[in-house]
């Protein structure tokens, strides 16, 4: 459903011309949408479809494509924002007590272990140096996602849902404190070069 979505979003994008700039950036939250539902109603993942919608759609040249860029990557703080701030209205409906000693097991096994194993292959026929490598297997995307499904795990009253969103929080509490402070350290140790970017207009 993703890569057909894609697919037909990438012809209508540059074929249908829209009457003002600001509306490109609608046209693909509307799209967007409209993947995730059909792939619901297939009984399959509307955020996987979505996700494989937007990597397909990544790299193609669409009109308007940094003014759609930008509307995303602030709506996607938006909602990371959301999450965290309902992650710490919701946490004390779990126990974390009895769930830190498996969470941290997991934290460290996902940190030292599984993400390596899953992003090395996959750098192998990138042009980057060794340091840039391991770099890249030790940071990564910190948060949101996974805490938005442990709370759908929640919403819909799974067993052990409360045992999971405990898991969840403390293993993305050690991914934001553990991995995501120490990036810049991490950094320069590796020899990978760090600096501020202002973006103008």
């Amino acid at each position: 459903v993703g890569v057909a979505g894609a697919a037909l979003l990438v012809v209508f994008m540059r074929r249908v011309r829209l009457p003002g700039e600001s509306l490109y950036p609608l046209r693909t939250l509307a799209a967007a949408g409209v993947i995730y539902g059909i792939a619901a109603v297939a009984h399959g993942s509307g955020f996987l479809a979505v996700f494989i919608a937007g990597l397909a759609l990544s790299d193609l040249d669409v009109p308007y494509k940094r003014q759609i860029q930008r509307f995303h990557t602030s709506l996607a703080s938006l909602a990371e924002i959301v999450v965290f701030v309902a992650l710490g209205l919701t946490v004390n409906q779990v126990d974390l007590g009895s769930v830190w000693s498996d969470a941290i097991l997991i934290a460290l096994i996902l940190a030292f272990l599984a993400r390596p194993i899953a992003t090395g292959p996959l750098l192998l026929g990138a042009r980057l140096r060794t340091g840039e490598r391991l770099f890249v297997m030790w940071s990564g995307l910190k948060g949101a996602v996974p805490i938005l499904l442990a709370a759908f795990a929640l919403l819909e009253g799974v067993g052990g849902a409360e045992r999971i969103y405990g898991i969840v929080f403390v293993v993305v509490g050690f991914s934001v404190i553990a991995q995501g402070a120490t990036i810049p350290f991490v950094a320069q140790r590796l020899g990978v070069p760090m600096r501020t970017v202002y973006r103008e207009d």
